[in-house]
């Protein structure tokens, strides 16, 4: 079987579906964690990445008006 991603506008997205379940595919649709673990991962750069006690410390520098 092969998947296919289709970007389809709101309005029309009930009638895309019909279309295709009558056509006889399924159809997948990605949940709200689906969604936001991908912004998140998109949002994540390379590199170096702090360690918890930098991070910690770096909160009680800012907590401590330094």
């Amino acid at each position: 079987m092969e998947t296919l991603i289709i970007n389809v506008p709101e309005k029309k997205s009930a009638l895309i579906k019909s279309l295709l379940k009558e056509l006889g595919a399924t159809i997948e649709t990605k949940t709200k964690a689906q969604k936001l673990a991908e912004k998140i991962n998109k949002g994540i750069k390379p590199g170096i990445k702090p360690t918890m006690e930098e991070i910690v410390a770096e909160i009680r520098e800012m907590r401590a008006g330094r």
